[in-house]
């Protein structure tokens, strides 16, 4: 029996809607969803999303329990391997507490099974429940949060089109987010928008912009600074939002006093007189997109960047208003649904602060005491489990052998705790499990998505999961029910915990099973009933103790590591248009992993004339943790003193573990020092 299933794709945050044609529970091709206009994509596809369930076919998935046994995975059934995850859990409680314990949860996952996970933590002790998004997007959540009272991303994607200016920050969108690109940033360009681009490497996008600033990887914040300095001493900013709207506008001017472009130039190697420009163009051109991403969180200095760029949208009035957006897109397509129902150390489900007064809402709701103490951040929780302080770990839908920095220390840390993965293949972090649970994939499991456009839509089941996977909260129920805490995981489906999270977060009252399953466009959140909506933020106020936003003084703050006379040059590293995170999905693609086949170095003609590598080469590039070869791609696409590779290939390896941001407890994964040097081949 042939079905048309729609589904939300999984591949970014986008939400971009399709159809699966399903034969009898077996995927035979995609349809394009042309029938909801409302939905962010409209219709169209990037090649992931062409491709999109080719992934779930691949016979590298996993079908059945497997438990490491004298070193190698024996299947078992599901009742021996949940049995043995409890029992070795139970053990690790009563003998060092359960703190000893840690949850991380995915942003590949639903809102249902990240609810369910964290819900588990809690409910057995602890708060070290963490998800990748500390090391996507926490500087910018810590700085949003700080200066306007929340991260949330401000308008729908539609204002994008109306804007006069778009600033585009440590961000290619015309190649991780082709869709977006396409049908909002080129119409908003053919309508007479000018473009800005800050980014070291010449992308796709920037190819787009009107002025394009290449600063060394790490030294935005240098960039951002002087923006601010230029727009302030010349009073180029918005006086009557800053004066009806903002707050500690003169404390903020002090600050950035000393940050000239001059200053900035000799930092960052971008000119002066562009900096200038930019920041021209950005406070007099008119309604602005203000977007940022990764280049700009993955540093040390990540959250002071943001802060400055969040001053920046503020002081020019670029938010709280119609034809105006800001915020970021981040390549996973659900950090929302780890990150609204509180996968987070010091949250819980809004995100709320673990206080004393949530603590008690949450304990009377989920009939247990909720644990008072913050627990352990994402890169601390391994830390702790190379010091024998955590002795076990629940991992969803994660591969953090090759997301954290320093991999290897992250390979050494998993070898000394007892490591249950939840996953749909096996990775380079199922290499060190104990027990591997096979996973049901996106498309074989109904549940709920928050896009990063606050669309919370539903996604359905199309697929039949392969062998014995199951749906991940299903996993999570029965592992509840076997640790002897089942009787607050009575949930026999997905509408069931939906259900309960409409009940437990206020801004999601509304969007309810009934909503999401008769209304495909789905709704913006918050959602506070039934009928209402929130497709603009901050339009009467910033939800901050005073109603207006919070200018914060900003500083410079150096890059987790520098170039030197041993590793001269400065690597960091980008995404590509066909793979997504650490290629567990998209080099199971036969379509993708065909175009995109391999990992490169991106070096600059004039470096790689002084080093003799042509390209095509292959060269070795080595950091103080370790070394990768690749092939060079010559080209005067980056700048001269900076390399830089796909980070899909296990760069981590080559990364910073120790160089932390002080807010937000970002690694330093964009900004490394390095050498190159042509391998020779024998």
């Amino acid at each position: 029996m042939e079905e048309l299933v729609p589904v939300v794709c999984p591949w970014c945050s986008v939400g971009c809607r399709l159809y699966i044609v399903s034969v009898n529970g077996h995927p035979r091709k995609i349809e394009w969803d042309y029938d909801h206009p409302n939905t962010p994509n409209r219709g169209k596809l990037c090649p992931k999303g062409v491709a999109s369930y080719q992934f779930t076919i691949s016979p590298d998935r996993l079908k059945k329990p497997l438990i490491k046994r004298n070193g190698k995975f024996e299947e078992v059934s599901w009742e021996e391997a949940i049995r043995y995850v409890a029992q070795k859990f139970k053990e690790i409680i009563e003998e060092n507490g359960p703190e000893a314990l840690a949850f991380l949860g995915s942003e590949r996952c639903s809102l249902e099974d990240n609810y369910v996970l964290q819900k588990l933590a809690r409910a057995l002790g602890t708060n070290n429940v963490e998800f990748a998004g500390r090391l996507c997007q926490s500087s910018n959540f810590v700085a949003r949060s700080k200066v306007f009272g929340s991260p949330a991303q401000t308008n729908p994607f539609d204002d994008i089109v109306k804007s006069k200016v778009i600033l585009v920050w440590g961000y290619n969108p015309a190649e991780t987010n082709p869709v977006l690109f396409g049908q909002y940033f080129e119409k908003a360009l053919d309508n007479g928008a000018k473009m800005i681009v800050v980014d070291p490497i010449k992308t796709k996008t920037a190819k787009f912009a009107d002025i394009h600033l290449q600063p060394y990887p790490g030294t935005d914040l240098a960039v951002a600074l002087a923006m601010l300095n230029h727009i302030i001493k010349n009073e180029l900013y918005d006086k009557k939002f800053v004066e009806e709207r903002t707050d500690n506008f003169e404390e903020l001017a002090k600050s950035v006093e000393e940050y000239t472009p001059e200053w900035a130039e000799k930092v960052s190697g971008v000119p002066a007189e562009m900096i200038k420009r930019a920041a021209e163009l950005l406070a007099t051109g008119g309604n602005a997109t203000i977007v940022l991403n990764e280049g700009v969180n993955q540093h040390a200095n990540g959250t002071m960047t943001a802060l400055a760029i969040a001053n920046l949208i503020a002081i020019t009035g670029n938010i709280g208003k119609e034809g105006v957006f800001s915020g970021v897109i981040p390549g996973a397509h659900c950090g929302l649904c780890a990150a609204v129902p509180g996968v987070n150390c010091a949250q819980l489900p809004g995100p709320v602060p673990l206080n004393e007064e949530n603590v008690k809402k949450f304990s009377e709701l989920w009939g247990f005491e909720v644990p008072r103490e913050p627990g352990l951040h994402y890169q601390a929780i391994f830390k702790a489990m190379a010091e024998g302080k955590v002795k076990g770990i629940f991992i969803m839908g994660q591969n953090p052998a090759r997301s954290l920095a320093n991999s290897s220390l992250i390979e050494e840390a998993l070898e000394k705790a007892f490591v249950v993965v939840s996953d749909i293949f096996p990775t380079e972090t199922t290499k060190f499990a104990d027990v591997i649970l096979p996973a049901a994939s996106w498309y074989e499991k109904t549940g709920t998505v928050i896009t990063q456009n606050r669309r919370v839509m539903r996604s359905f089941r199309a697929i039949k999961p392969p062998g014995e996977a199951k749906p991940d909260w299903e996993i999570l129920v029965m592992l509840a029910r076997e640790l002897g805490v089942g009787e607050y995981f009575n949930y026999s489906s997905v509408d069931d915990i939906l259900r309960e999270i409409n009940r437990a977060i206020p801004a999601l009252k509304g969007a309810t099973p009934e909503r999401l399953n008769s209304n495909l466009e789905g709704c913006f959140y918050p959602c506070p009933d039934e009928e209402s909506e929130t497709p603009r933020l901050f339009l009467k106020g910033f939800p901050t103790k005073t109603g207006r936003a919070q200018l914060t003084p900003v500083k410079w703050v150096q890059p987790g590591e520098v170039p030197d006379e041993e590793y001269p040059l400065w690597l960091t590293n980008f995404r590509q248009v066909g793979h997504f995170h650490t290629g567990t999905m998209s080099m199971r693609s036969k379509s993708l992993i065909k175009r995109w086949p391999e990992s490169f170095l991106m070096i600059n003609s004039e470096d790689a004339k002084a080093l003799g590598i042509r390209d095509g080469d292959r060269v070795r590039v080595e950091t103080r943790r370790g070394s990768l070869v690749v092939r060079a791609m010559v080209t005067d696409r980056i700048r001269k003193g900076v390399v830089a590779m796909p980070w899909h290939w296990g760069v981590n390896f080559l990364t910073k573990d120790d160089a932390i941001d002080e807010f937000s407890k970002m690694p330093e994964l964009k900004a490394v020092a390095c050498r190159v040097t042509k391998e020779v081949v024998e």
